[in-house]
C-alpha cells in the first residue's frame, strides 16, 4: 500500500468541536463546548514541541478563531 505524502491530511481533525443543538442546555441556550483559549494553548504547545508545522498551526488557529 503506497504511503501518502502527508499522512496527517487523512486524519480526523482532533480539535473539531462536536455539534451543539439549541436544546442541549436548559433554556434553549447552547453552551460553549470547547474553550477556545484552551484550544489555542494546546495548539501553541503542539507547535512548540514540533508536532505541528507553522502552516498547520495557522490553519488550526484560524479554525478556532472563526468558530
Amino acid at each position: 500500500m503506497p504511503r501518502t505524502s502527508n499522512p496527517r491530511a487523512s486524519r480526523l481533525d482532533l480539535l473539531a468541536r462536536p455539534p451543539a443543538t439549541a436544546d442541549s442546555t436548559p433554556g434553549g441556550w447552547t453552551r460553549l463546548l470547547v474553550d477556545p483559549v484552551e484550544q489555542l494553548r494546546a495548539l501553541d504547545d503542539l507547535r512548540d514541541r514540533g508536532l505541528l508545522t507553522a502552516e498547520e498551526y495557522e490553519q488550526q488557529r484560524t479554525k478556532v478563531l472563526q468558530a
